[in-house]
């Protein structure tokens, strides 16, 4: 396979289609509380959604977690979503755009990382909030 040079792939990157952080927090509330789909949509999207439950180590903790991710030299993006075995669901999407190449790499090496602590550290993930509110 062919990969694209970097002016290609920046046309591209600008080229995607645009939606905001907002717009998947409404459909990753609605794929992790699975009560809005049909069981028969769950039981096709589940498995392609949902394979970071093929991990033991997250079997361990969580009822069920799904993710989304996308990048291109120039953008970096993740979303995802979590039940933990206490019943607590917690949606994240992250999107980076305009990225330098050590900033995309940078990045990509420390997402899993950065949602591990979203999703574990309370307090992080309240200042986190504050934050960026």
């Amino acid at each position: 396979m062919k990969t694209l040079n970097m002016d290609v792939q920046k046309i591209w990157s600008d080229r995607l289609i645009k939606a905001t952080t907002s717009d998947y927090i409404a459909i990753l509330e609605k794929l992790n509380r699975k009560n809005y789909f049909s069981e028969d949509v769950h039981k096709h999207l589940d498995p392609v959604m949902e394979q970071l439950m093929e991990n033991p180590a997250n079997q361990q903790w969580l009822t069920h977690a799904g993710q989304k991710g996308g990048s291109t030299a120039f953008v970096l993006t993740i979303a995802a979503y979590a039940e933990d075995k206490e019943g607590n669901q917690t949606e994240i999407a992250f999107f980076a755009n305009n990225l330098t190449a050590k900033e995309q790499i940078k990045l990509s090496k420390s997402m899993n990382s950065f949602q591990l602590k979203f999703l574990k550290d309370d307090v992080f993930r309240m200042r986190l909030t504050q934050e960026l509110s």
